[in-house]
């Protein structure tokens, strides 16, 4: 099992947002295969700062159907909205695999 865990700060002002646009690109991502991506606030840290994470079978998994996932046109659109809420240059996006 891997985990695609992805950190972001949120322009003030921006969250309601922000959660809309996650929900619309789970709805696209959803209907090209992408795993629906849970989004968790920080209660402390950075201010307005969000965590999405989704769950796959292996690393090579996220690769794959997260690369053919932005090649649709809906779900790119969706991830353009969406990060347009975001403080450019904040995102870290982290590939996490269980250790046995």
């Amino acid at each position: 099992m891997a985990r695609h865990v992805i950190q972001q700060v949120v322009k003030y002002g921006h969250w309601k947002h922000f959660t809309t646009a996650h929900d619309a690109l789970n709805r696209a991502g959803g209907a090209v295969g992408l795993p629906a991506y849970r989004l968790f606030a920080s209660q402390w840290g950075a201010m307005n700062e969000a965590f999405t994470e989704a769950e796959y079978e292996d690393a090579a998994s996220i690769e794959r159907i997260t690369g053919a996932a932005m090649q649709d046109p809906a779900t790119l659109s969706a991830f353009r909205e969406m990060t347009s809420h975001l403080v450019e240059g904040s995102a870290r996006d982290y590939v996490l695999v269980e250790e046995k």
